[in-house]
């Protein structure tokens, strides 16, 4: 019974997926009224198995969401659009993981593995190659790069620190959440503050380079003095094995390329790119490597029956966020969090930047997903009235997902990494990465305050 509930809960997520891609270019009412009862089934299946903090965060958006509604006295039409808020975000998630395909099957996990065995012999060069390859991971296959990078760091003995492998990690993929297109937390942004992926990305890729610069300077200072573990001579890399991580490198920058200039030349939204590109880019990857057999039978044995099943927390969560931001605007329950804000700050958009970055900083390390002050915030504020861009906006609120998931013992890169480390989420984001969150949020703080004096954003 479990096993037909999971098939067809994934059936019915790829073809919710499918349908609503191929609406866009049919614009049927029929298919229309598909995709709505497609993803209400999808969101009563997903609340049957979803699980720990994003059971209790989706069951609180949505009844605080349907009471706010039902006291509004809001129509038919606008319960739709609330549950349509985020429909493009749900089907970007269900069908990025097919990215995965060819990165687990193209030959490219052993190539560097032997590269970690090979070159990694000391702490800082085990930290500066994980937390790279997880920030390039992370902008291909969003968070399934941890358990991907976890098993790819243990053909080092330095994975054995654990607070060394978890803070890589961590901090590695929280650099590429800040500006990556294909990540969860810049489609929602993109979406709440009207910004534009473009504009956005010069500033939050130097944001993200920020952290990361931040990362392995106090590494390098945490780690001095301490005895590291000697790792064992591995084999010499070949040709063939350096071709490969090279190859890797290629088709994963010309992704990135690929979706910026279709994005900003067919004005098309980044979101959608990224989900027509997830269906197309691995055929196109796997065929120009001569391993197209491999991914149709992948298709069903790993994307199938293993990444749409997990797929649950997602739609739940961002549904839930969608619908939330929906009914706060129209119930006017919205408009107290600016005038909170304005008595706060005032118009000053220095105090702006320190009580959103900081102030969230605060509640993730309280144990709240981030995901309830971006959303809160990207809902309720207009930039305007601050007398900032929707840019500058979209930064504040992408700095603040970046390190409240790297700190937050509810959010789900917290819980990855402390699951596969084997220690618990408050050591792995409170303990280990409060300090370095601290001085990251610091120093962009004063990298946007100077961008935004000089009048860049």
């Amino acid at each position: 019974m479990k096993s037909r509930f999971t098939f067809i809960r994934s059936l019915l997520t790829f073809s919710l997926a499918i349908t609503y891609l191929c609406n866009l270019f049919i614009r049927s009412a029929v298919l229309d009224y598909a995709v709505l009862a497609m993803l209400t089934a999808a969101i009563l299946m997903s609340f049957a198995v979803v699980t720990g903090s994003s059971r209790l965060i989706g069951y609180g958006t949505f009844f605080i969401s349907f009471a706010l509604f039902f006291l509004s006295q809001a129509p038919l039409y606008q319960w739709e659009a609330a549950l349509k808020e985020n429909l493009d975000m749900v089907v970007m998630f269900i069908l990025v993981p097919l990215i995965g395909i060819p990165i687990q099957y193209g030959g490219y996990f052993s190539a560097l593995q032997n590269v970690f065995l090979r070159y990694i012999k000391t702490n800082s060069r085990f930290y500066l190659l994980v937390s790279s390859v997880s920030a390039f991971l992370g902008v291909l296959i969003n968070l399934a790069t941890i358990p991907l990078v976890y098993q790819i760091s243990k053909a080092s003995p330095i994975s054995q620190n654990h607070k060394l492998l978890s803070a890589a990690m961590s901090r590695g993929f929280a650099t590429v959440s800040i500006w990556a297109p294909t990540t969860a937390a810049i489609a929602l942004i993109m979406r709440l503050t009207g910004s534009e992926w473009a504009a956005f990305f010069p500033f939050g890729f130097s944001c993200g380079l920020i952290c990361w610069i931040t990362g392995y300077a106090m590494t390098q200072i945490e780690e001095r003095g301490k005895a590291p573990v000697k790792p064992e001579a591995g084999d010499e890399v070949s040709k063939e094995e350096l071709r490969k991580v090279i190859e890797l490198s290629v088709f994963g920058v010309a992704l990135v390329v690929f979706i910026t200039l279709i994005s900003h030349f067919a004005g098309i939204p980044t979101i959608l790119v990224v989900s027509i590109a997830s269906l197309v880019y691995p055929v196109i990857w796997m065929a120009a490597i001569g391993k197209l057999p491999v991914l149709f039978a992948k298709f069903y044995s790993d994307y199938f029956s293993v990444s749409l099943p997990r797929l649950k927390n997602e739609i739940v969560l961002f549904m839930g966020a969608g619908f939330f931001v929906r009914s706060i605007t129209y119930s006017r329950l919205g408009d107290y969090v600016p005038q909170g804000l304005s008595m706060l700050v005032g118009q000053n958009v220095f105090l702006l930047t320190l009580v959103v970055i900081f102030g969230n900083l605060l509640l993730s390390g309280a144990g709240v997903h981030p995901i309830i002050p971006v959303m809160i915030i990207g809902g309720t504020v207009h930039p305007e009235a601050y007398g900032m861009t929707p840019t500058y906006l979209a930064l504040l609120l992408s700095v603040s997902w970046s390190t409240g998931i790297t700190i937050s013992p509810t959010s789900a890169t917290v819980i990855a990494t402390a699951g596969l480390t084997g220690e618990s989420p408050l050591q792995v984001g409170y303990r280990w990465n409060s300090l370095y969150i601290l001085v990251t949020a610091s120093c962009i703080t004063a990298f946007l305050t100077l961008a935004h004096g000089f009048g860049l954003i």
